[in-house]
């Protein structure tokens, strides 16, 4: 029968040594046992399952020599960067540890940490991917804030992800909380295929351009040329014809002029950040999401 000496053992050895008076002595000393290295691997019942199927996760715990195998294997299901689920299971006497896991629709990544026990080392597995279909068909929008310099105009993606085999049209609309930026939708209706197969919960359909135009403060040069003169004549003491005469031109510059060539000064929207709300309708569906806009 083989017996395993758990790691750090503290051995007692006696060594029989001739004594003078007939008395044995005796000596100890320490061992150590290293602990031995893992490998954990990870597998689901079904990698493509749909809403209500029972799915089971099985972790293996595996090493140079076998043997009995203790501790826990903790399971962990992420969406993107989020954990939506978690779980500890013992290893039993093979290193085996499973999970029956209750899913939503969606595709995930899934991944197990071994403990380790008093001889051997913890050890994490490669991640696998699960897909799980079903759920009504719908869709996202995705946006990311963006800059735009005063008085010019800056553009930016909406991603469209289409899920649960979405096809249709959605109709775009976009709306600013503030007079001092506009915005615009380019295309406005986007037309999503019905998609070749049901191997995924969610396929990228399309982009839309979102743009958000800055306004400039537009002055004209007869209404400054005007009120030029104007200071000049009251400022020095003229005769009365000459004031007349001074009071005309103006007039004249001011009703005839004023319309003619006007220059643009490019600080009409103020520096900060504002917000604009994008919205996507089809049918009975509508999703809204607010971009930051940083006015440079």
């Amino acid at each position: 029968m083989n017996f395993r000496l758990p790691a750090l053992a503290l051995l007692t050895v006696l060594l029989v040594l001739p004594h003078t008076y007939g008395q044995m002595s005796g000596a100890s000393y320490l061992e150590n046992i290293n602990q031995a290295p893992t490998t954990l691997t990870i597998k689901t019942s079904s990698s493509v399952a749909d809403l209500g199927t029972p799915l089971t996760l099985s972790a293996v715990v595996s090493y140079p020599r076998s043997g009995q195998t203790t501790g826990n294997v903790t399971f962990t299901v992420e969406n993107g960067s989020a954990v939506v689920a978690t779980s500890t299971a013992p290893v039993n006497f093979t290193g085996t540890a499973t999970w029956s896991p209750s899913l939503a629709s969606g595709t995930f990544t899934i991944f197990a940490v071994y403990s380790g026990d008093s001889n051997l080392i913890g050890s994490t597995s490669p991640s696998i991917s699960q897909t799980v279909l079903g759920g009504s068909p719908d869709f996202s929008l995705s946006v990311a804030q963006f800059s735009v310099a005063q008085g010019q105009t800056g553009a930016t993606p909406i991603t469209v992800t289409a899920l649960n085999g979405f096809h249709g049209t959605i109709t775009f609309s976009c709306a600013s909380p503030t007079s001092q930026i506009d915005c615009g939708l380019s295309p406005a209706v986007l037309t999503v295929p019905a998609p070749a197969s049901e191997i995924t919960t969610s396929s990228p359909a399309e982009n839309v351009a979102l743009s958000v135009a800055t306004f400039s403060t537009t002055v004209g040069k007869a209404e400054l040329l005007g009120a030029f003169l104007l200071s000049f004549f009251l400022s020095v003491h003229r005769r009365k014809h000459l004031v007349l005469l001074a009071a005309v031109m103006l007039t004249l510059l001011l009703t005839g002029c004023g319309t003619g060539t006007r220059y643009v000064q490019q600080d009409g929207t103020p520096k900060g950040i504002y917000s604009v709300t994008v919205t996507g309708t089809s049918g009975t569906l509508s999703h809204t999401q607010t971009v930051l806009v940083t006015v440079q």
